[in-house]
């Protein structure tokens, strides 16, 4: 496979035939074949995880229980036990940590009966939510909820209780391993069980406000897989209580309740994480994007050809920009930077007797000349601050417009330095 994937790179970037390996992968923004083939491990290992509890391949992936033997009967004569053999999809389900596994639910289409959650802009919506919290009953109690996720990757919620436009209960907390999604979706129930609590009358509405369009979907719809038991719980809460309404709002609009709940999501987010606390299933599918962009990333930083490691370039999983470029300027580029193209050097290497070794200008060809060619206006020069070497890496790696524009408006390799 390796040998498959090397050749079918080779026709999408258009490089020489000596351009060295890794150098194809950085371009194509594809990563070795061993990487590929655990990234779709990985994958598979986060649908395992999302499957209900009867599936088959759940079934599958559990571990053997632990044998019970009787002593007074000899062990050739008792039933076998489940084999404690580590197969190969127990193997790819261990990829990534146990989680709560989702129900087969059926799906609830009421939710198209509804009015839809945002039906204008974000300023008109937040001007319409400001004038609907105007003309609320003094008695009904509405529950801004908010989720947030710090730098360091710590999941919390907070939520603030306000009745006729005064805060009167707030509470945050902190999740484990989890997303801004799950954090929402608990934020809401944690709010709604603190308002059941102070609810006076059975028939006082209460308003569940949360700032996240998809969270609110799933609140008063179908569930999604991740923090399912949570939604689960919300609407079994909320059927049976009764007067109780899931709204959008327009998150960082200046509206009090927002903004408050936004604070105490974030502030929360110091707090120590609950103890045995098992990761969601949306963190875990984060964990299985972000683990094949680390390793090729690490893998680029070890295996990066000597002539890259001057650029500073940085590899990943996506389409790298440079392939938007026209195949003509791209390969003077990619040339550029591998050190493998029409250069003087390269030639000789390779006894290349019949190629042109020097410019129009009398000079030999090199990755760099196009900076220094005497026979390009000064118009069209980079300026070579705050030294000649950092201003051409720049300009070959991460600045490569520089290099493209400057090749382009010049017409240094139509006229200037020809290849023959």
């Amino acid at each position: 496979m390796t040998k498959a994937m090397n050749q079918s790179m080779r026709p999408i970037l258009p490089v020489w035939k000596t351009t060295p390996i890794a150098a194809l992968h950085r371009e194509s923004g594809i990563p070795p074949v061993a990487q590929l083939l655990e990234a779709r491990r990985l994958r598979f290992s986060a649908r395992l995880k999302s499957l209900d509890e009867a599936h088959p391949l759940a079934s599958r992936t559990r571990p053997p229980s632990q044998p019970a033997y009787h002593d007074l009967i000899k062990r050739r004569y008792q039933a076998q036990t489940e084999s404690s053999f580590r197969t190969r999809l127990r193997r790819t389900d261990e990829l990534l940590a146990p989680c709560a596994r989702p129900k087969l639910i059926q799906r609830r289409f009421h939710q198209e009966l509804l009015p839809p959650l945002q039906m204008a802009s974000k300023d008109k919506s937040a001007d319409a939510f400001s004038h609907w919290v105007e003309s609320l009953d003094p008695l009904t109690l509405v529950v801004y909820s908010d989720g947030s996720l710090s730098s360091e990757g710590a999941a919390s919620y907070g939520f603030t209780i306000h009745q006729d436009k005064v805060p009167i209960f707030d509470g945050s907390g902190r999740l484990g391993p989890a997303e801004v999604f799950d954090a929402e979706a608990t934020g809401a129930l944690e709010g709604l069980k603190a308002a059941l609590n102070l609810r006076e009358l059975a028939a006082q509405n209460i308003y569940i406000c949360l700032d996240n369009l998809a969270a609110a979907m799933c609140l008063r719809g179908t569930p999604s897989d991740s923090s399912q038991d949570v939604f689960l719980e919300f609407q079994a809460l909320a059927t049976s209580h009764g007067a109780i309404q899931v709204r959008w709002v327009p998150g960082h609009s200046d509206i009090p309740g927002n903004e408050q709940a936004d604070k105490l999501a974030k502030a929360a987010s110091s707090l120590p994480e609950p103890e045995g606390a098992r990761p969601t299933l949306a963190y875990l599918r984060k964990i299985a994007r972000q683990k094949p962009k680390e390793a090729f990333e690490a893998w680029w930083s070890a295996s990066a050809p000597e002539q890259y490691k001057r650029l500073n370039l940085m590899a990943t999983t996506g389409c790298p920009p440079e392939l938007s470029l026209p195949r003509a300027a791209l390969h003077h580029l990619l040339a550029a930077r591998s050190l493998h193209g029409d250069f003087a050097a390269y030639h000789e290497k390779f006894d290349h007797i019949n190629a042109r070794l020097v410019c129009s200008c009398s000079r030999r060809k090199a990755p760099d000349h196009i900076f220094y060619c005497r026979k390009i206006p000064p118009r069209y020069q980079v300026r070579l601050t705050p030294s000649p070497n950092t201003a051409v890496n720049l300009a070959i790696g991460k600045d490569f417009t520089k290099f493209i524009d400057l090749s382009k408006d010049s017409a240094f390799f139509r006229k200037i330095c020809p290849r023959h």
